[in-house]
């Protein structure tokens, strides 16, 4: 999921994949870190993360950052446990 581009509505996205498809998808949140926006979203039952850049472009999370990304999703997942 690399370089897709999102338009924000709400709680809302809508992703234009490379392929040109479009797909809908739900924001869980988003959050500040080190001067990054991260943004957790789900699509068909499946959570995905990247980082949202200011040309509204999604990037891949690198693999130093999914440690802090995993733990807020965590605590996240325990707080809105219904």
């Amino acid at each position: 999921m690399n370089n897709k581009k999102v338009v924000k509505n709400d709680d809302v996205i809508d992703i234009e994949l490379e392929n040109n498809k479009k797909v809908q998808g739900k924001i869980l949140f988003t959050f500040n870190e080190n001067g990054d926006q991260f943004i957790l979203y789900e699509i068909d039952g499946t959570a995905y993360g990247g980082k949202l850049k200011d040309d509204n472009s999604i990037m891949p999370i690198s693999d130093d950052e999914w440690g802090l990304v995993e733990q807020i999703f965590n605590q996240w997942m325990e707080e809105n446990e219904d």
